[in-house]
């Protein structure tokens, strides 16, 4: 039994669980060192550290500590592939925990932490974690709107990351919160996307304006995919908007051709109703999208 707080009673001389994590932590820095993160180098000459090491991997896949910026990068080390799977299966089971309205700053404030960590494969696993979470406490983040602007601040951060993969989940990611009504794809969002990423000369373009670019075409791709079976008013220009980026650089041109085929396909069914929200010359631009030869290169 430790910190347990019953009313009416006097506070505990249980072990305090903010001392006992502290003790933890300590012994699992062996497993956190960004030189071990990046590197997964053990020196030959070095059997001190190595012995660290192991005692805090025993030490791990014995606790499961729930600390996120402990997990989070052990579940990328190929050292132990083992614990690897005991990593990336506690951060699934963390993320779908109750959160407490009191608890939702320091988690986020954990994720953030982790969202500017140096491996991309921790800053991929925020945004995972973050999807599980929020869909698994939806109504309770609700009812706090600034944490909610501050994963929507975060979500956008991780779009514009140096990383494909990152870029792609954080899309992803906005996607489904955009489709679950999280937070609105109001003017701001759209503003946002569309003159901040996409208004770049393209002809001198460095890889810097790339990234930003593709992160705008991957936002623009978010919020047509988060209406996989509807056309709100605002999703022909939208549409019409991504459209002019169909003969950019790869990946853009990928994102562009993807997120029309999907389009396609989710609205295939209906599309004589669909059709009706478009104007005849963004149906005669979108027409000639989906069947033209460079769709289908």
């Amino acid at each position: 039994m430790m910190d347990v707080a019953l009313p009416h009673t006097h506070p505990t001389t249980s072990p305090h669980v903010a001392d006992f994590v502290t003790r933890v932590l300590e012994r699992l820095k062996p497993l956190t060192s960004e030189a071990e993160i990046h590197n997964h180098v053990h020196e030959e000459n070095a059997p001190e550290t190595a012995d660290e090491r192991t005692q805090a991997v025993k030490l791990l896949k014995t606790g499961r500590n729930s600390d996120f910026s402990c997990i989070a990068p052990v579940e990328i080390d190929e050292s132990y592939d083992e614990m690897k799977q005991d990593a990336r299966a506690c951060l699934s089971l963390m993320s779908q925990g109750l959160l407490y309205p009191q608890h939702i700053p320091l988690v986020l404030a954990a994720l953030e932490e982790m969202a500017g960590s140096r491996s991309w494969h921790a800053r991929y696993s925020v945004l995972t974690y973050l999807q599980i979470t929020v869909f698994s406490n939806l109504f309770t983040l609700l009812s706090v709107p600034v944490e909610v602007q501050r994963i929507r601040k975060m979500v956008m951060r991780l779009l514009l990351d140096e990383q494909l993969e990152v870029r792609d989940m954080a899309s992803t990611t906005l996607s489904g919160l955009l489709q679950c009504h999280f937070f609105p794809l109001d003017r701001s969002l759209q503003t946002q996307l569309s003159p901040t990423f996409l208004k770049l000369n393209k002809l001198n373009m460095t890889a810097a304006d790339l990234v930003r670019r593709h992160a705008g075409v991957l936002g623009l791709s978010a919020c047509i995919l988060s209406s996989p079976y509807d056309v709100p008013k605002w999703m022909p220009q939208i549409l019409m908007d991504l459209s002019d980026h169909l003969n950019d650089p790869q990946p853009i041109e990928m994102t562009v051709k993807k997120t029309l085929s999907e389009f396609r396909r989710t609205h295939h069914d209906n599309w004589q109703e669909h059709r009706q929200r478009f104007t005849d010359d963004q149906l005669l631009v979108l027409t000639d999208l989906l069947v033209s030869p460079c769709y289908y290169a």
